[in-house]
């Protein structure tokens, strides 16, 4: 609501903006990023969904009227806006522990220790890109900040990661910054993270586990780079909990996960960079917001059909932010196959297309299934006309309905224990973290650049 009041309000209309009170924070931060801090609002006390239709009444006809009238005819003070400091500027000294407390304490950290960026860290990292350090890649909402080169090389050093993942840094930001990516989605309550996966021989050259545990902790480039995500978000985005980030529970951030093309080139699958119109052998990163993750255990059957049935069952499962569906939009939900899995399918005939037709013809959502106010948006669905081939236009709550718009809508990595048969399902809610890829960019030195 916010976003939208800021817009109705440069086009010189006035505006007073309906928040929740769990909201306020959110709200004022936001308003303050898209430079209009003084935005009056009307406040709920508590959160609409738990209060009775009268008593939300009596709310909106008493205090939250006074507030509407107040906002319309009063006008705020200017704030104070504070400067940001230059991209050289030393903002601290002293020792290691200093450092961290003096971090911590300005909330440039994710509560685990940082490396200190110090300039000459941050140099080394300017070596592994041809780009200039000034160069502004995009603004990032809600604090409404550049991201620039130098940011990227900072946070870079700060969340673990080598000078030589820095064109890998440079590319995700890219994907952060995209519009149809929606960065300023990322603060919601359900406190969506990001899924990052690597293609191309970079993968092997800065040696991203793309086998056994492939999202868990412990390799530098996975762990570290997924680390960089969310330390971008902190402190050149603006996402901090208890401001701008509502997350009800959130989560921690994602290990970035990297596709195992060994495995996709003797099934004779393409890569899933393939899917955004890239070459096989590009180096390329591609995010996608993920919601819910679920692992589904031994789906072996041992046949490619039973396989592919159980997937299916738990993509249904999975798939709750389906309701971004009921309204018209896309949603892309993203599967990990395990080697083994994958391998049935293909000695079955299927390639990776086949597959995505499969969960596209059988991944079905029970109707009957939603309740509530989500049941409710799949009827306004209904009656808004969209998607009739997959929702139709019945009210039958007994019916099952198709999850995705097209079987291209599904993407398909092939990663983790070769030896497994387990399968990762990530739920993708519509426009907030829409799927965006971006090639890695690598500076003409790179062959010549130390690497570790």
């Amino acid at each position: 609501m916010t976003r939208a009041s800021v817009v109705v309000e440069k086009l010189g209309i006035p505006t007073v903006t309906m928040l929740c009170s769990g909201f306020v924070t959110q709200g004022k931060f936001t308003a303050k990023g898209l430079e209009m801090p003084n935005l009056p609002w009307t406040i709920h006390p508590g959160h609409v969904n738990l209060v009775e239709d009268e008593k939300l009444r009596q709310t909106c006809a008493g205090p939250m009227l006074e507030q509407v009238i107040q906002g319309l005819t009063i006008q705020p003070e200017e704030p104070v806006v504070s400067k940001e400091p230059n991209l050289r500027d030393v903002v601290f000294e002293g020792d290691f522990d200093e450092v961290q407390e003096h971090f911590l304490n300005e909330e440039w950290t994710d509560g685990l220790p940082i490396v200190p960026p110090t300039l000459e860290r941050v140099e080394k990292f300017l070596q592994y890109t041809d780009r200039k350090p000034e160069e502004v890649v995009g603004n990032l909402l809600p604090d409404n900040r550049e991201a620039t080169i130098w940011s990227i090389a900072v946070n870079g050093v700060m969340s673990g990661c080598r000078p030589e993942y820095m064109p890998v840094l440079i590319a995700i930001v890219e994907g952060m910054v995209d519009p149809e990516f929606g960065v300023e989605h990322l603060g919601h309550t359900p406190g969506t993270e990001t899924l990052i996966v690597v293609n191309g021989p970079i993968v092997k050259e800065l040696k991203f586990n793309y086998t056994q545990a492939a999202l868990r902790p412990g390799f530098q480039a996975n762990t570290s780079i997924g680390r960089f995500w969310r330390m971008m978000l902190r402190n050149v985005a603006g996402f901090i909990p208890h401001r701008t980030d509502k997350g009800c529970f959130g989560g921690n951030f994602r290990i970035v996960l990297a596709e195992n093309e060994d495995a996709c080139a003797e099934l004779g699958w393409q890569p899933m960079n393939t899917d955004f119109g890239f070459a096989p052998g590009t180096n390329t990163v591609t995010i996608s917001s993920c919601t819910e993750m679920t692992q589904a255990i031994e789906v072996g059957g041992p046949t490619a059909d039973e396989i592919l049935r159980n997937i299916c069952a738990r993509i249904e499962d999975n798939q709750i932010f389906v309701q971004f569906f009921f309204r018209g939009m896309r949603t892309r939900p993203t599967i990990v196959l395990t080697p083994a899995t994958a391998r049935l399918m293909a000695d079955a005939g299927y390639d990776k297309a086949a597959v995505k037709k499969f969960f596209y013809e059988n991944a079905k959502l029970r109707v009957g299934n939603l309740s509530g106010m989500i049941l409710n948006r799949f009827y306004k669905g209904v009656n808004d006309g969209n998607w009739p081939e997959q929702i139709g236009t019945s009210f039958d709550v007994d019916r099952r309905i198709q999850l995705t718009g097209g079987p291209e809508d599904y993407m398909i990595v092939v990663s983790g224990d070769p030896d497994r048969d387990h399968v990762m399902v990530c739920s993708q809610n519509g426009y907030i973290g829409f799927p965006v890829s971006k090639k890695v960019e690598l500076p003409e030195a790179w062959a010549e650049l130390p690497k570790k």
